[in-house]
């Protein structure tokens, strides 16, 4: 990590959603956080409260990262290619990270509550990318959250599948609804 120059709050948070990637909720502890910075625990605390406010942070980090960035980035594109470019981030997100965060959620209440924040607004973004499309608003989330739970459930099953792989099921996935639902190019993944 950085040497002789101030470790940031965000450097923490980097270092955070890195050990639980690698580590699992057993690399957020303050010590082994400390240990692997080189610095004190004092320094950790200039930038949090307490443990928990980092756990906070840290999740609130990934949240920014992970979902509201994504769907920024997939909001400044083409609406005909949103749904291309989604499939392309997010099959490409650090799958790691996040079964780390749901498996850390079985034992922390704020990752459960951050996890299902999450959850919430990555359902209702795709309901909103299926309805642009001409769904009707139950069938679109109807779609949103079979797809969505295809999406989790894939990185649970087969967490050595590629991104490569998970792009071409999703894409599947697209065809399949377009094709059912008579719906026109601006739903196709491909």
């Amino acid at each position: 990590m950085k040497t002789g120059t101030r470790f940031s709050k965000e450097d923490w948070l980097a270092l955070g959603l890195k050990q639980l990637s690698r580590e699992g909720s057993a690399g957020l502890t303050v010590e082994a956080l400390c240990n692997l910075a080189g610095r004190t625990r004092g320094s950790f605390y200039h930038h949090f409260n307490d443990h928990d406010g980092f756990i906070d942070l840290l999740l609130q980090a990934w949240k920014q990262r992970n979902t509201i960035d994504v769907a920024d980035e997939i909001l400044s594109q083409a609406p005909d290619k949103r749904a291309q470019h989604l499939s392309d981030l997010a099959n490409h997100l650090d799958q790691d990270l996040e079964r780390a965060v749901r498996q850390f959620a079985q034992s922390n209440k704020t990752a459960q509550r951050i996890v299902r924040e999450v959850d919430g607004i990555r359902t209702e973004f795709v309901v909103g990318l299926y309805v642009d499309a001409g769904l009707a608003e139950d069938e679109a989330r109807d779609i949103a959250q079979l797809e969505y739970a295809a999406f989790v459930g894939s990185q649970i099953v087969w967490p050595d599948m590629t991104a490569e792989q998970r792009v071409r099921l999703d894409r599947r996935f697209a065809g399949m609804v377009r094709q059912a639902f008579g719906l026109n190019d601006r739903t196709d993944k491909s």
